[in-house]
């Protein structure tokens, strides 16, 4: 049986026996090489529910709302998985209220990489993973591309394509067989001035749209500061010094809650590589503390408590 049948049995399950009052997944979106989320609340309907590599998005974002007065189920891969991980622990979300339906990844696709093929967009009709490649079927024939020329770029570097955590695991064949690359192809400059010259750049596309923000689980405030007016942090003009100011506290909020899904990236309509500047952080936060967010259920965020054997780099 493969992952798409197995989702939605499992969803038909859930949501007949009362456990839960929606699940959260995905159907077909407006292309083939497209998917949206979808709110599944009845069992007449869980045939929307799809698997594909187009399933990018992170639904831990819709959470907050959907298992807010009752059970919610989710389709979560393994950055996913580690963003509800996240919430639960930031109290976002009670643990109580999320069936999570974990399923292996290997990857999802960057749709606009699917442009440098040998065949219009339009004619696709279809796209599976096969082995270590991208199939697309269209109404010419089958074509077939090298893995990490389509996915997105946070794929490149996962360390959990396969579920850490789960209610209900599917796809089990299918995520041994999985692994992920280590190189995304993004080099983060060394020096501190080459670092500060290379954001510089990117921020100066910044249009402060806040796409990023959006799409981000760890972006739960319900007032950003970027938006408040006493104090004020920034101009509501798009300058590039007030995009630095977005951006670089954005981040720092992260600290220790990204899963490294890469949908800051995705969303960003100008390119700038958003989720890059969150490794990094992410890097250090592990160098530092020993921590990895989103990879058990219990205990506390790596900034959620002060011990005193803290390391200090301020001190060497």
């Amino acid at each position: 049986m493969d992952i798409q049948q197995e989702m939605r049995n499992e969803a038909r399950r859930l949501l007949e026996s009362g456990e839960v009052k929606v699940v959260i997944g995905y159907e077909q979106g407006s292309t083939a090489f497209k998917c949206t989320p979808a709110f599944v609340e009845s069992s007449d309907d869980v045939d929307r529910l799809i698997w594909s590599p187009a399933c990018t998005n992170n639904l831990a974002t819709y959470l907050p709302q959907e298992a807010k007065e009752a059970r919610a189920a989710i389709v979560a891969k393994g950055c996913d998985v580690r963003s509800i991980i996240m919430m639960i622990q930031e109290k976002q979300v009670d643990r109580s209220n999320v069936h999570i339906i974990g399923v292996p990844c290997a990857g999802v696709v960057e749709a606009t990489a699917l442009e440098s093929g040998d065949f219009r967009l339009d004619d696709i009709r279809g796209i599976s993973w096969d082995g270590g490649k991208f199939a697309v079927q269209t109404v010419s024939g089958n074509h077939s591309l090298d893995r990490n020329a389509v996915v997105k770029s946070a794929c490149k570097t996962c360390g959990y394509p396969v579920p850490t955590q789960a209610d209900t695991m599917i796809g089990g064949e299918e995520a041994a067989q999985i692994s992920a690359t280590s190189e995304s192809g993004f080099a983060m400059p060394e020096s501190m001035e080459e670092r500060r010259a290379y954001w510089a750049k990117q921020f100066e596309k910044c249009t402060r749209c806040y796409a990023c923000r959006q799409a981000c689980p760890g972006c739960f405030c319900k007032e950003c500061f970027i938006d408040r007016i006493v104090p004020r942090w920034a101009a509501k003009r798009a300058g590039a010094s007030d995009a630095w100011m977005f951006h670089i506290t954005r981040a720092m909020h992260n600290a220790g809650r990204c899963s490294q899904c890469g949908e800051c990236s995705r969303a960003c309509p100008v390119g700038i590589p958003v989720h890059e500047l969150a490794r990094e952080i992410e890097r250090h936060v592990a160098e530092l503390f020993d921590y990895t967010s989103g990879m058990e259920f219990g205990g506390d965020p790596a900034l959620g408590t002060f011990k005193a054997e803290d390391p200090d780099p301020s001190h060497g």
